[in-house]
């Protein structure tokens, strides 16, 4: 996860472009958001400064985006801009399909809770209960615990590996196309292999290792592949007609797919990667998709659905928040990320796979949401920059830009910052150096953030383009020793 905190704040902010907001219509329309991006923060007593997507779409070296918005509990509207393939030249449509990335894991939880509900697998029992191809490796942490069903989906169980690379396209993984779900399980892939490292339930990490563990547990329950259970259980159903879990995506579909882009506007080698992890990275969909089944799923809370994909019932458990007084967990359900109450609780996830990432959350009382998907590597800021927009088109209680005062620093009081920053365990050196009163950040592949400092709050900074902090550290001597981006990731000042 500290990568991709890393990623999220290392975006830049450009002031250029700033407008008066357009007039919206009482019904919205595309054009109200592509005209209407807005930063994670507003400076206090500045114009507001107001995006189109194209701006960012340039600035950000992002060919496509494809979006779709929820409104009344109905799909508003679906739009694509930009290029789905350079190579092609394909454009973005409503129907390219994109990686969905992490957003496969609330979506294979729901195909995990289906067997939940036909009492072939329970949520507190050990999984290896269940399992027979593959077990969980009996430590000194597992000795008085188990790892459940429950602790997978919920990013609690104690396993390692947060996310996987994935497998170029275009190279086999010897004699197989890709490795298998068993190798990727005992570190015979690219990633190490998943263990238990800590006593499960004792505290929350992310983990794509644990749902890959969730995903060879359905293959062994069912005797099927997962890809053929989902689509069985939750796409076909929920109305995904598009969708699927294939890995790799089957050739004659090839041209329905949008391919993959670096921070640096460059193909991804191979055009995209293949994810054998399925349930954690390995869903191929579309912002409208994800809606589709946003609305099957509000449908059956409602009541107006007695014959979906799980019942009513099962559905309020999983939207239910995992220990929500209790931070370290982060208050999630049963796949999904949660957040708010009453009428500001949403749901949903992010996603984050190598040149492709997307955002997908909706207003479980409000009956609204949106999904954002890009190819390419900094689109994440793109999407929530997107998702601001809509929120404030249509008026939602969420995802408002923070009104921050500023302050401009002078030159002596800049150089104190100036240097080579590193951190080793993300392989990273970003350099930091003076601007006009503010600070620039180049971090390689990543971009260039300008940094404002805060008004009242000695050494810490800010990016207007996602809101994330960077704080930094100085030794006995005050000199800057460090600096902390978005709370997580540290990175340490080369001397000369």
């Amino acid at each position: 996860m500290r990568a991709l905190h890393l990623t999220a704040f290392l975006v830049i902010t450009l002031a250029a472009g700033c407008r008066e907001p357009a007039a919206t219509a009482s019904a919205p329309a595309p054009e109200d958001v592509e005209n209407g991006l807005l930063p994670a923060v507003q400076l206090e007593g500045e114009a507001p400064v107001i995006w189109t997507i194209r701006e960012r779409m340039e600035r950000y070296n992002v060919p496509g985006v494809s979006v779709a918005v929820m409104d009344g509990g109905e799909i508003a509207w679906a739009r694509g801009w930009g290029e789905a393939d350079r190579e092609r030249g394909a454009m973005v449509t409503p129907e390219t399909l994109f990686q969905a990335a992490s957003i496969s894991k609330p979506v294979a939880a729901l195909t995990a809770m289906t067997l939940v509900e036909d009492g072939r697998v329970t949520l507190d029992d050990p999984v290896n209960d269940f399992m027979t191809s593959w077990r969980v490796p009996e430590n000194e942490f597992i000795a008085d615990s188990a790892v459940t069903l429950r602790g997978i989906l919920t990013h609690s169980a104690g396993l390692t590996v947060w996310g996987f690379p994935g497998y170029r396209k275009d190279q086999p993984f010897g004699d197989q196309p890709i490795a298998s779900n068993v190798q990727v399980l005992d570190g015979l892939g690219n990633t190490d292999p998943v263990r238990v490292y800590k006593v499960p339930g004792t505290s929350w990490q992310y983990s794509g290792g644990g749902y890959t563990v969730m995903e060879q547990l359905i293959e062994d329950v069912t005797g099927r592949p997962f890809d053929q259970v989902a689509r069985e259980r939750v796409l076909q159903p929920a109305g995904m007609r598009l969708s699927t879990y294939a890995q790799p995506l089957p050739e004659g579909r090839w041209n329905e797919a949008a391919r993959g882009y670096r921070a640096d506007g460059s193909e991804v080698e191979g055009e995209w990667h293949n994810y054998p992890e399925q349930a954690a990275a390995g869903l191929w969909t579309t912002p409208s998709e994800l809606l589709t089944l946003s609305q099957h799923m509000l449908e059956i809370l409602d009541g107006s659905v007695s014959d979906g994909v799980l019942s009513r019932e099962t559905l309020e458990a999983v939207l239910t928040p995992h220990h929500p007084d209790d931070g370290a967990f982060r208050g999630w359900g049963l796949g999904f990320g949660l957040n708010g109450e009453g009428d500001t609780f949403t749901f949903g996830h992010g996603g984050s796979n190598e040149g492709f990432k997307a955002q997908w959350t909706v207003y479980r009382n409000r009956g609204q949401g949106v999904a954002v998907m890009t190819n390419g590597d900094q689109g994440g800021a793109l999407a929530m920059e997107i998702i601001r927009g809509v929120s404030q088109t249509y008026a939602w209680p969420g995802y408002k830009p923070e009104v921050r005062a500023s302050r401009k620093l002078g030159p002596d009081e800049l150089a104190a910052y100036e240097g080579n920053y590193v951190t080793e365990d993300l392989g990273l050196t970003v350099t930091v150096s003076a601007g006009d009163g503010v600070l620039q950040l180049v971090v390689p592949g990543q971009g260039e953030p300008t940094l404002h400092a805060d008004v009242s709050e000695p050494d810490t900074f800010f990016d207007l383009a996602d809101g994330q902090e960077v704080i930094f550290e100085r030794d006995e001597s005050g000199a800057v020793q460090a600096f902390v981006a978005g709370g997580t990731a540290r990175l340490e000042r080369v001397t000369e």
